[in-house]
């Protein structure tokens, strides 16, 4: 079954990207699974081609992992960053944090922020029904200070000079004690000592993957990949 996005939604008729949807080849009478401005899923039959209306014919609950993981990511370069959205939004996580460290070398000014922030939510909101996933939260762009982290009963950051390297039993523990958890990622530079004394002191445990070094914007797709397979088997 054919995948789009609506762009808005009057009573049971949803409105979808014509653009999209040519491309799509979705015709007239064809049964889709729309994703709703909302971050619901529906399942409609599209009733004008010319317009590209579809009239909604039941709600689908949408895909909601195990585990409620937010991540945060380093504010890299445009490409880089979105990148990491696309496929975090695919996987399935309850919000994803752009932070900005002290190594971070993308710092944009307050008004560009927010067409970032702008940006990013309408690529998750993209790619998320692809896999049906519940649409993840695009938390405005925070520096490492003001990251808000009382809520959450685990908090792992990953550094590449940690002495504990993150086993199995680790991940067990850290799933099987844990209904919300927050992973922080840093930039191409690392963090810094500080950065992480100041995260240890408020509770964060860091953890390191060994000898192997993975870029930035691999990383995060790498560690959430791993969560949510165990998570579904511990």
């Amino acid at each position: 079954m054919k995948k789009i996005r609506a762009l808005k939604v009057e009573g049971s008729i949803a409105y979808l990207n014509k653009k999209h949807a040519h491309v799509l080849r979705i015709k007239e009478g064809e049964k889709i699974k729309i994703l709703l401005p909302s971050g619901d899923f529906a399942l409609a039959e599209v009733v004008d081609s010319e317009n590209m209306r579809a009239k909604i014919l039941e709600f689908i609950p949408p895909v909601e992992n195990k585990l409620k993981i937010s991540i945060a990511i380093p504010l890299l370069k445009k490409g880089k960053t979105e990148k990491i959205v696309e496929y975090l939004s695919i996987i399935g996580v309850e919000k994803i944090i752009p932070v900005i460290t002290r190594r971070s070398e993308v710092r944009p000014k307050d008004e560009k922020k927010l067409k970032i922030e702008q940006r990013l939510a309408k690529i998750s909101a993209e790619y998320a029904r692809i896999s049906g996933v519940k649409l993840p939260e695009i938390e405005k762009i925070v520096s490492l200070e003001k990251l808000q982290d009382n809520q959450y009963q685990k908090k792992i950051v990953f550094y590449e000079l940690s002495t504990k390297i993150l086993s199995y039993d680790d991940l067990k523990n850290i799933i099987s004690s844990s209904d919300k958890i927050i992973i922080l990622i840093g930039p191409e530079g690392g963090f810094d000592e500080d950065e992480i004394s100041y995260l240890r002191s408020r509770g964060w445990e860091d953890f390191s993957i060994g000898s192997k070094i993975l870029t930035s914007d691999l990383f995060p797709i790498y560690i959430i990949s791993i969560f949510d397979f165990f998570s579904s088997r511990i």
